[in-house]
């Protein structure tokens, strides 16, 4: 039985650049979906009302639309979380909502990959002097082999990160607000210990989500106490992180560097001192930005759509009670 209406069909919103290719595939495992597609707010052509099921990141998404939307029934998180979902007053207790989680082990993994070697190695001066037509070897780099990282959070990007750090010799520590062991880490430790642990790694990694509960978790002090040459990544969520302190460490070289794929508000204002700093490499907030996405997303879609069209929701992948 179809749960938004036992006569009429279901309504989705594929709300997405690359909505087209959600579209084709969805429509070709459920015909009798009444499927819409729209790369932005704007180019939504259905009465809000009408939908039954919303499709998307979230970033884009306004309190607006979301009580227009009074007769949702679920959305599905393109992304790993559905904080920009939860954020919104519109959001239903009703309306299920479920995420992307469970398919950003690679791509996180990658991305700190190239932030920490770009660090490491001085990417930004190699580019500079390939402009400048310059053959300077420069400083040495320092190894990673030897050295040892923390990454704050776990789940499954967590996982893939400390394997990578494994795989380049490096020790490894996870800090959660559960220490127990976990893959890819050589011991576990309880996050509200990171200003006494900090103090002896070379690398830290932020992982973590967005939420009130996570803000500033990488804050002044944490900062502060991490040792002069010592970097920090994070492909988490810029919220995380006290960023006034963090420019004020690296503009100071309290911390060697930072590699930043997210920051507090995207895009980054033109005014702020992350462009100029010598010290820093930044990536705008493309972790998850990669060429496959939707083909290791369709399954869980696929998935959710089939236990929802069978009125078995609480099954459901990745379902997110709030």
């Amino acid at each position: 039985m179809n749960p938004a209406n036992s006569t009429d069909r279901t309504t989705v919103l594929l709300l997405e650049r690359f909505a087209s290719e959600y579209a084709r595939h969805l429509m070709a495992a459920f015909p009798d979906l009444d499927v819409h597609t729209a790369g932005t707010i704007s180019e939504i052509e259905l009465p809000l009302e009408k939908i039954d099921v919303l499709v998307a990141f979230g970033v884009a998404i306004d309190d607006e639309l979301m009580k227009g939307a009074r007769n949702l029934k679920w959305i599905q998180s393109l992304a790993t979380g559905g904080d920009h979902f939860l954020k919104s007053p519109g959001l239903r207790k009703e309306t299920l909502l479920t995420s992307a989680r469970g398919i950003h082990g690679a791509p996180m993994r990658e991305t700190v990959a190239m932030l920490l070697l770009g660090l490491t190695r001085n990417v930004r001066r190699l580019v500079d002097n390939q402009h400048a037509k310059v053959w300077e070897r420069g400083d040495p780099w320092p190894l990673l082999a030897g050295k040892s990282a923390l990454v704050v959070s776990s789940g499954v990007s967590g996982s893939a990160i400390g394997h990578l750090l494994q795989a380049f010799g490096m020790t490894t520590i996870v800090a959660t607000r559960s220490p127990r062991p976990v893959e890819g880490f050589d011991r576990s430790i309880d996050v509200k210990d990171l200003v006494r642990e900090v103090a002896a790694v070379d690398v830290l990694v932020d992982v973590l989500p967005g939420g009130p509960e996570y803000q500033n978790t990488i804050s002044r002090a944490v900062l502060e106490a991490m040792k002069p040459s010592a970097v920090f990544v994070n492909v988490g969520r810029g919220e995380t992180v006290d960023e006034a302190a963090l420019i004020d460490v690296l503009a100071k070289g309290r911390i060697a560097g930072a590699g930043l794929d997210v920051v507090s508000r995207t895009p980054l204002d033109a005014a702020s001192p992350l462009w100029e700093l010598p010290n820093v490499l930044l990536s705008p907030h493309i972790g998850g930005y990669f060429k496959e996405y939707e083909e290791h997303m369709m399954p869980i879609l696929i998935d959710n759509m089939r236990l929802f069209l069978a009125g078995r929701g609480i099954e459901m992948r990745n379902l997110i009670v709030h």
